[in-house]
């Protein structure tokens, strides 16, 4: 028996379950689910749970069925059906559904974030570059976490994941869980990437890709590769969300998954070698927007402006850092990553 977590999504939000066991019911999943989405079982009726990749109806005719005979599995996301009859009553200040301002999972990673202090800017480039796996949760204070508060009254936070080549795939599960979570997550999305590209040969071809559909599907597998436009747009399509990149170099807003015409939408920054999640502090903290949130939209512009503007970015191909551990020199990403493998120095300051 072994515990399990598993995303679950409703037509009314998302949410997270965290107290599962592989030895849980069907009944206990549905039950709890209902009670973290704020829904009335006598008023709601589930009527399919889709699972997998693609979405694949679960057979929950028997609901004294174990999760473990279901193949359900820690890191999977449950899509919901609900019957015409749903109703959802009003959430109540503890509820658990992803992005809620008092939802304790958030509470626990502001704590955690206020009490933290952040890595330095230099720190993320150089883990980064040497792949650490050992790399600490990167938190920042309130006074370092780059929040802007625009003319809509609307308060930004950047959320530093870690420098550990998985930032992007962190960035998304702190977007959608509020949280930050475990390599099991992280590996999860990698997974899904790998099965799309290999399922679909032709939409992902060698010249698409970079590289051959096999050796790609090893490559995002590992936890060595970065993810970037390709492995956030599927994410984006798996997930039915829209997710909006800040590039702060330019300060433009890149949205993947916008043909979806999908209700949600999640933020995230880019400074040109590293992806942090974006939240919304206030007037209500949340990571999960609505798509069609102009406000935040034009937030996030602003925010973005304000880090291009203080040069808070990092031009991959033209800056210069030099090794603090021999004095070397180098320019741009390839070389700082070449320098780093042949000689296992990992400490760099950009000059």
């Amino acid at each position: 028996m072994a515990a399990i977590s598993v995303r679950i999504r409703f037509p009314e939000g998302q949410g997270v379950l965290k107290d599962l066991q592989t030895s849980s019911s069907l009944s206990t999943l549905i039950s709890q689910s209902f009670e973290v989405m704020k829904m009335s079982p006598d008023s709601s009726e589930c009527t399919q749970i889709l699972s997998g990749f693609p979405p694949k109806p679960l057979e929950i005719a028997d609901k004294s069925a174990s999760l473990e005979t279901l193949g359900i599995r820690s890191g999977d996301t449950l899509i919901f059906k609900i019957g015409a009859k749903s109703a959802v009553t009003s959430l109540n200040t503890n509820g658990r559904i992803f992005g809620s301002e008092n939802s304790s999972s958030m509470n626990q990673s502001s704590s955690t974030t206020s009490n933290q202090t952040s890595e330095s800017k230099v720190s993320e480039k150089e883990n980064d570059m040497a792949s650490s796996p050992k790399q600490k949760l990167a938190t920042v204070p309130d006074t370092a976490s780059k929040k802007l508060k625009s003319h809509h009254d609307i308060v930004l936070k950047r959320v530093v994941v870690p420098a550990d080549n998985s930032c992007l795939f962190t960035s998304i599960n702190y977007s959608m869980c509020g949280q930050m979570v475990d390599s099991a997550n992280v590996q999860f999305m990698r997974e899904i990437i790998a099965t799309t590209v290999a399922g679909d040969p032709v939409t992902y071809n060698e010249a698409f890709l970079g590289k051959p559909n096999h050796s790609y599907c090893s490559w995002i597998l590992t936890k060595d590769a970065w993810g970037g436009a390709i492995e956030v747009q599927i994410l984006a399509e798996y997930f039915q969300a829209m997710i909006v990149v800040l590039d702060t170099q330019s300060a433009s807003l890149t949205k993947f998954g916008e043909c979806g015409n999908y209700d949600q939408m999640l933020m995230l920054i880019y400074d040109g070698i590293h992806y942090d999640a974006l939240c919304q502090e206030s007037p209500i903290r949340k990571t999960i927007f609505s798509s069609n949130d102009a406000k935040a939209l034009e937030a996030a512009r602003e925010f973005g402006e304000s880090q291009r503007k203080a040069h808070n970015f990092t031009d991959t191909a033209g800056f210069t850092l030099k090794c603090l551990v021999c004095g070397h020199k180098m320019k741009g990403q390839k070389e700082a990553q070449a320098h780093a493998m042949a000689t296992k120095h990992t400490n760099f300051s950009e000059v």
